[in-house]
Parts: C-alpha cells; sequence; structure tokens
C-alpha cells in the first residue's frame, strides 16, 4: 500500500488535532489527580475549586506550541471558571470587570504594537474608519480597530502575513477569488470568519493572523 503525500494544510491539521488531543487528555489526568489527592487529604479540601487551573496550564502549553487561538479560549474558560468558584459573590462583578478591562488593555497593547510594525499606520482605526487598498508587490498593512472599521483590499497575493486585530471595531480583508487563504485565528470574545476555499485554479496564498478581542474579524472574497 503507498502512502499518499500529505500537503502543509493537512499536516497542520493533524499537528493540530494531536495537540487538541493531548491538551484534552492532559486536562482529563491532571482533574482526576487533582480529585485523587484531595480525596486522600494531601491537599485540602479547599483546594478544590481551583481545578481550573488544570485548564490554564493546558492553555499554557498550547500557546508554547503556537496554538495561540485555542490556547487564548482555554486560559479565559479558567481564568473565568476561577473567578466563578473562587471569587464571593459581593466581589463577583469587580472582578469580572477588572478581567475585561485587562482584555482591552491587551488588545490596546497588541494594536500599538502592530502601529509600531507599520508607521504609516494606514490601516489603524481608533475611533474612525479606515480604507486602504494594496497593490501587488505591495508590503502587506496590519489592519487594526479599535472602536472604528478598518477595512483593506488586496489585488494580488501577498508574500507576508496580514494582521487583522479587532478590540471593539471591525475589520474587514478582501482578497482576490483566486488566492488561497490561510488564516491563523484568536477570538477571545468576538468573532473570526473566513471564507470558503476558491473555486477554480489558483492564484498564491495570502496568509493572516486574524486576532479578536470584542470586535469581528472578516475575510472575504472581491
Amino acid at each position: 500500500m503507498t502512502d499518499l503525500p500529505i500537503g502543509r494544510s493537512g499536516a497542520e491539521a493533524l499537528d493540530a488535532a494531536g495537540d487538541g488531543l493531548s491538551a484534552l487528555g492532559a486536562i482529563l489526568v491532571l482533574a482526576g489527580l487533582w480529585r485523587a489527592l484531595i480525596v486522600t487529604a494531601v491537599l485540602p479540601a479547599q483546594a478544590g475549586t481551583w481545578w481550573p487551573l488544570v485548564i490554564v496550564l493546558a492553555g499554557l502549553w498550547l500557546a508554547s506550541r503556537g496554538r495561540r487561538g485555542p490556547a487564548t479560549t482555554l486560559v479565559a474558560i479558567g481564568v473565568g471558571l476561577l473567578v466563578v468558584l473562587n471569587v464571593p459573590g459581593e466581589f463577583f462583578w469587580p472582578s469580572l470587570l477588572i478581567v475585561f478591562g485587562a482584555l482591552a488593555i491587551l488588545g490596546a497593547v497588541s494594536g500599538r504594537r502592530f502601529v509600531d510594525d507599520f508607521p504609516g499606520a494606514a490601516g489603524v482605526a481608533l475611533f474612525s474608519d479606515r480604507d486602504v487598498h494594496v497593490a501587488p508587490g505591495d508590503p502587506a498593512q496590519p489592519l487594526v480597530a479599535v472602536f472604528g472599521e478598518a477595512a483593506a483590499h488586496l489585488h494580488g497575493p501577498s508574500q507576508d502575513f496580514v494582521s487583522c486585530l479587532a478590540v471593539f471595531g471591525s475589520t474587514t480583508l478582501t482578497v482576490p477569488r483566486d488566492v488561497v487563504v490561510e488564516v491563523r485565528p484568536t477570538a477571545v470574545f468576538g468573532d473570526v470568519r473566513s471564507p470558503a476555499p476558491p473555486e477554480g485554479p489558483t492564484n498564491g496564498t495570502v496568509q493572516v493572523r486574524a486576532t479578536s478581542v470584542f470586535g469581528d474579524v472578516r475575510i472575504q472574497r472581491a
């Protein structure tokens, strides 16, 4: 029996699935050990509400593997469960506001880093809207939407990663109909939407890093 070659996207999908199953297995094993240590009185009974730390650790491990999307999701879930299980009722909402504020600051810091990567800042929408066009061969511009809307139109494949960040606003990246789009999504509370594969012959590839904090990142075809 002859082994069929696996393309780049297929190999990445297998690696991602393997990392996801490893993280799930680690969560189950560590959660079981955590409970066993409590039952055997090695850990105090009060430690029973701190088991979401296992989820946070699994998320950090995925982050070290470069899986930022699922890592962010696991860490957010773990931190949220820690707040729900351990913060007294009268402090719950203040704690939740602090978490949301920290996420907003994180998004602002990420947006500032993207601005530094491209001094022209043509694709950065703070409180207004931006709409830019990128000709074939031109360097890719980061799209950052803090409270506004940022849109870019690519007129050909790109050799660079296109970075899209939506803090509270929305970013829209329009690509040609015949290019392959490879997306690395990170969605905290927002949404990242990517287009279907192109129909017919293809003409190059566009690689996108899409990060959504509270806003939306949309990648569409012309």
